[in-house]
């Protein structure tokens, strides 16, 4: 199926920027857990940040249904070049950078995400015709996995360097070079040339929409209502639209948070061990994005909803009490392919069954019940009981609880979810 121009842009430019992106979110916990060995003042950076998203990611959503998708990309590019410019600039003129500045870069780039994704999934949504949703989401999801994949790699060598010897997926390799490990003000840098090449590139889409746009001139309490007022109006969307977003809720959380203390405390092993395992969990998104549409039909989405979340749960137990490397990379690989697997049907579905007009504030909605959550979660994760010994373990264990207890609200609602109309 040929893939349109403008689609193709924003592949391309989503790409570029994610690629630095990615570094930079893998970089951040990692230095606040291995390099400044501080990771109790990042989890409560972390639960703060996250707090403050709660309210923007609400916001967010009525500015995407409300304004230019295309103009509100130019803007985060922008915004995103700014920050990262300032901070970069007086880590090059001082030599280092104040935790406080390196948190400012990790808060930039959550809230930046919490506008870009879904802008970028309404923005796909309206130049995309209905019969290519299935095909466009696939291709999303691919393109941001492969992102992610060439951030681990590349964020592997640079958080480390390469002193002639590196641990590729639990095997050593000894190479016959050296790189120096960069700074982290020197990873920065790219982030925010990236985001500059990003904006040149969107700021070429031309494109005539397919979805139609009905704009909300209403206020902003008025306009967040809508979005409640349809998700009450249709229930059925509500429970699925938050219980297939757990699986995910776990991965921000695991990636973000756990996975580096996991890593460090109870494996044992470097920075190294740490990206390659978010290289893993890409390299399976990635073979996902390509096998979901061949394995599952779009009316059977929730059945595989149901099936990749039971099996994420399973292999989060499995991971919790091993140590051998070759199982953290599989775990790793196997999830990362049950994440893309719900998150290619997952929007698929809501595209069939939300408006494009009103999506974005209903994706708010998801997202703040999401927030929420991972603040509970996040909060309970950064007791000093969590970072005692190999405690950590509990976490991924609640994480497989977490999973579960997604596929269980299916379920029960699956039936009716099989019934539910149709947006023509």
């Amino acid at each position: 199926m040929k893939t349109s121009r403008p689609i193709l842009l924003l592949l391309i430019a989503n790409s570029i920027s994610g690629v630095a992106q990615g570094i930079s979110m893998l970089a951040i916990p990692w230095y606040f857990t291995a390099v400044v060995h501080r990771e109790a003042l990042f989890g409560k950076a972390y639960f703060i940040i996250t707090a403050i998203s709660l309210v923007w990611g609400l916001y967010a959503g009525t500015l995407v249904d409300r304004y230019d998708r295309k103009r509100i990309f130019l803007l985060i590019n922008l915004s995103g070049l700014a920050v990262l410019s300032f901070i970069t600039v007086i880590g090059f003129s001082q030599g280092a950078l104040p935790w406080y500045l390196v948190t400012l870069a990790f808060a930039n780039t959550v809230l930046i995400y919490n506008i870009h994704f879904p802008t970028l999934y309404a923005f796909a949504q309206e130049i995309t015709p209905k019969d290519q949703y299935r095909h466009v989401t696939s291709l999303l999801e691919i393109q941001g996995q492969l992102t992610f994949t060439i951030a681990g790699a590349l964020a592997a060598i640079l958080l480390k360097g390469i002193d002639h010897h590196l641990n590729f997926f639990g095997f050593e390799m000894t190479l016959p070079f050296a790189i120096r490990p960069w700074k982290i003000y020197e990873i920065f840098a790219v982030d925010g040339a990236t985001y500059l090449i990003a904006f040149f590139i969107i700021y070429r889409i031309r494109f005539q929409p397919s979805a139609d746009k009905k704009i909300d001139t209403s206020g902003l309490a008025e306009r967040m209502k809508t979005g409640l007022r349809f998700l009450r109006q249709h229930p059925l969307l509500f429970h699925f639209g938050n219980a297939s977003l757990l699986v995910f809720l776990t991965i921000l959380i695991f990636s973000t948070y756990v996975q580096p203390v996991f890593v460090d405390s109870f494996l044992k092993q470097s920075g190294d061990v740490y990206a390659f395992g978010d290289m893993a969990f890409s390299f399976g998104a990635l073979l996902a994005g390509f096998l979901t549409t061949k394995l599952f039909s779009e009316k059977h989405a929730v059945r595989g909803i149901i099936m990749l979340s039971v099996l994420a749960a399973a292999t989060y137990g499995v991971m919790a009490f091993n140590k051998v490397l070759l199982i953290f990379f599989a775990a790793n690989f196997i999830i990362g392919s049950c994440n893309a697997g719900i998150r290619i049907q997952r929007i698929t579905y809501l595209f069939h069954h939300i408006p494009n007009h009103i999506i974005g504030r209903a994706s708010s909605v998801f997202f703040v019940i999401n927030v929420t959550l991972r603040l509970c979660m996040i909060s309970a994760f950064t007791l000093p009981f969590f970072h005692f010994g190999g405690n950590i373990i509990w976490a991924v264990v609640i994480m497989a609880f977490t999973c579960l207890a997604g596929a269980v609200i299916l379920m029960l609602n699956y039936n009716k979810l099989m019934q539910e109309p149709v947006v023509h």
